[in-house]
């Protein structure tokens, strides 16, 4: 574990519930996910399938638009014809929607998740689940918008590990 969280007795025994109830099973998008918001000793479980409603993934980078611009930025190109190519490849409207949206995400924060991250969640998670080995992840939610959620792995090993605070 990176950083030792402070986890409740409550918490301990769900994660212990949880880990010993998944042993056998197929993998499923019903696998659950562990949301953990350490200011206030919140967890929230989750299904894989759910996560997307609770910690919705910033895709705004990934928009073709944005992508061809930071490329024709890349490549040396001044940023008003830059412009002006994506306007006339992708449309006038498309273009701004995209900057528009990757604006709106960039001033509320997500504190880092995007859907790459959450992909990546999902076909590790997966990965792991049909080797017959269990691990359960936990994303320890970002304190303010600025601040990365972070990734554990909930293993045999982690719930002895575990830093519990009465």
């Amino acid at each position: 574990m990176k950083k030792r969280y402070k986890f409740l007795k409550k918490h301990f025994e769900e994660f212990n519930k949880t880990y010993k109830s998944l042993y056998g099973n197929k993998w499923s998008l019903n696998f659950p996910v562990f949301l953990y918001d350490r200011d206030w000793f919140k967890l929230k479980k989750v299904t894989i399938y759910d996560l997307t409603k609770e910690l919705k993934p910033d895709n705004s980078q990934e928009a073709p638009e944005l992508i061809q611009y930071q490329q024709l930025l890349n490549e040396g190109h001044d940023h008003i014809l830059a412009i002006q190519e994506c306007w006339k490849e992708f449309g006038i409207e498309d273009f701004h929607r995209s900057l528009r949206n990757s604006s709106e995400w960039e001033s509320k924060g997500n504190n880092g998740w995007t859907f790459k991250k959450y992909a990546e969640l999902l076909i590790g998670y997966r990965k792991v689940i049909e080797t017959d080995e269990v691990i359960i992840p936990v994303i320890i939610l970002g304190r303010n918008p600025k601040e990365d959620h972070q990734l554990e792995w909930i293993s045999k090993e982690f719930i002895s590990e575990l830093n519990i605070e009465e």
